[in-house]
């Protein structure tokens, strides 16, 4: 898939997520392995803002597939880390943004036919705004020490804007208007009355700089469209709230003229190039927040060392759903891929920490994938440009095909979609089924996953499968297949990894004693 970008008025590319002019491609993450690695709890941890975590889904759903891509992110992040003002300028012009963008929708369309004073009112309004975030902007990012390319850009293009003459203008032009709008505070109004003291007619207008006060108020309204009754959706109008409004408007007529020759003199500007530029500055503001959190709470981050092949090496990785939980003594693992390693069938007991990696490596592997930094001390290699997952799914939803035939028609999917770029994570796959089809089936997908040189976490309680590696190495395909276990020691989980075949005995083990049923144990119920 490809990535849209945006254009200034002067045909300048401004994208501050894919470098690639326009080519800018990625693969889709679906949603359950998404869920599966728990990305959508770090969305949440993110931000609270329900229109954020949205644009936050959608971004982080997107692994792009050039490596340019993931380093031009890099840097960006690195800037808005590193420089604490522009961090702030940028994550207060979001929602300066954000009014842009409601201008630019569904509020610009009903505007373009509301030929009234306050219709201009709302572009002029528009134009403020647009002015105010272009000067904020690009203020900040000339005084801040970036080295993006990306932000570099911006820079130059918001530089140019703000130092055209005729963008110069605008400012004083506006500031024109809102004095000469801002001096009338009130208006005395002169009513001639009948006999039965009903309005005849309103006799005067006169606008004043204070707003007046009377021992009598006849009514408490706030005009916000001078252009229509507010009153029209009652049976009963008011009568001298109608014999006013076209007073009113013919004294506010002057402004109309000017306020519409404002607008046509600053047409150029179209408020599209920051509008457009929202969803990458939500996801770095709220990725930059991210590496601050976890900063403050002593946790490691670091920025990944992209580096061409299909190894990859990691030390120190931490499941960040830890830290967001804030657990204490948080166990690290170290990690790596290789040419020869490409399959790692998974062991240990229940609660041994197994899912949690399988996680920890998900969620890194996107992370750093988007151009974020990482959970871990040190990350060296170029990150997947896939991550497919199998994990267990709610009982309801087998239903159609029962839970085994679920499984075969996700699998199937997924193996459609693997390569040699792809990292496969499997949980406890085909564990509904008899021990014999289930080591049958497994040793097929293995088999399968093997030609494709894809990258494999299976994590099973298959212990038998680790017995089948010998036979399974026989197989055509350069990559090996390791075993790998969770390690238990003096019967307690140390939640870190270690080359060894499988131990059933010290599983069972560890889980009888653990809910009290060795036979020692039961004798002294």
């Amino acid at each position: 898939m490809e990535n849209i970008q945006s254009k200034d008025q002067q045909g300048r590319i401004i994208d501050l997520l894919y470098k690639t002019s326009g080519n800018g491609s990625y693969r889709e993450l679906s949603a359950e392995s998404a869920k599966d690695i728990a990305l959508y709890e770090v969305i949440e941890f993110m931000t609270g803002a329900e229109e954020e975590q949205k644009v936050l889904k959608d971004i982080m759903s997107k692994i792009p597939e050039d490596p340019a891509d993931i380093c031009y992110r890099q840097e960006i992040l690195k800037d808005l880390m590193e420089n604490e003002s522009l961090y702030n300028t940028v994550k207060d012009s979001i929602d300066a943004i954000k009014i842009l963008q409601f201008y630019n929708t569904g509020a610009k369309r009903i505007r373009e036919k509301d030929n009234s004073l306050s219709g201009l009112l709302e572009e002029l309004r528009e134009l403020k705004v647009y002015v105010e975030v272009i000067e904020t902007l690009s203020k900040s990012l000339m005084e801040s020490d970036i080295k993006s390319e990306g932000l570099l850009a911006l820079r130059e293009t918001l530089k140019a804007i703000s130092e055209d003459e005729s963008f110069r203008s605008v400012k004083p032009d506006i500031e024109k208007i809102h004095e000469d709008l801002q001096a009338a505070r009130g208006a005395v109004i002169g009513v001639t009355l009948t006999a039965d003291l009903d309005i005849e007619n309103v006799t005067a207008i006169e606008f004043v700089d204070y707003k007046p006060r009377s021992a009598y108020t006849i009514m408490d309204y706030k005009v916000t469209a001078l252009a229509s009754n507010p009153f029209n959706k009652y049976k009963y109008q008011d009568p001298l709230l109608t014999a006013m409004t076209p007073h009113l408007k013919k004294h506010l007529w002057k402004h109309f003229g000017e306020i519409k020759h404002l607008i046509r003199k600053h047409s150029k500007y179209d408020s599209r190039l920051l509008t457009n530029l929202y969803s990458g500055l939500v996801f770095y503001v709220n990725a930059a927040r991210l590496g601050k959190k976890l900063e403050e709470r002593n946790c490691s981050v670091v920025f990944p060392e992209i580096a061409p092949g299909h190894e990859l090496e990691i030390k120190g990785l931490y499941n960040i759903r830890l830290a967001i939980k804030g657990q204490d003594d948080i166990v690290k693992n170290d990690f790596a891929f290789k040419d020869k390693e490409k399959i790692f069938i998974l062991t240990g007991p229940n609660r041994g920490g197994k899912t949690i990696l399988e996680q920890g490596l998900g969620l890194i592997s996107v992370m750093a994938s988007l151009g974020m930094f990482v959970t871990a001390d040190s990350f060296k290699g170029l990150p997947f440009k896939s991550v497919l997952t199998h994990f267990p799914i709610d009982e309801n939803l087998t239903i159609n095909y029962g839970r085994l035939g679920e499984e075969a028609v996700r699998i199937k999917e997924i193996v459609k979609q693997a390569d040699a770029d792809s990292l496969l994570l499997f949980n406890e796959t085909f564990s509904t089924t008899s021990a014999a089809d289930a080591l049958y089936l497994c040793k097929d997908l293995i088999h399968i996953l093997k030609d494709k040189g894809s990258c494999v976490i299976f994590n099973t309680h298959i212990h038998e499968l680790a017995s089948c590696i010998p036979e399974m190495n026989g197989w055509e395909g350069s990559s090996r297949i390791v075993s790998i276990v969770m390690e238990i020691k003096d019967n307690r989980n140390t939640f870190k990894i270690k080359r060894s075949e499988p131990d059933t005995s010290s599983y069972a083990k560890n889980i009888a004693e653990k809910y009290g049923i060795t036979y020692d144990q039961m004798k002294e119920i």
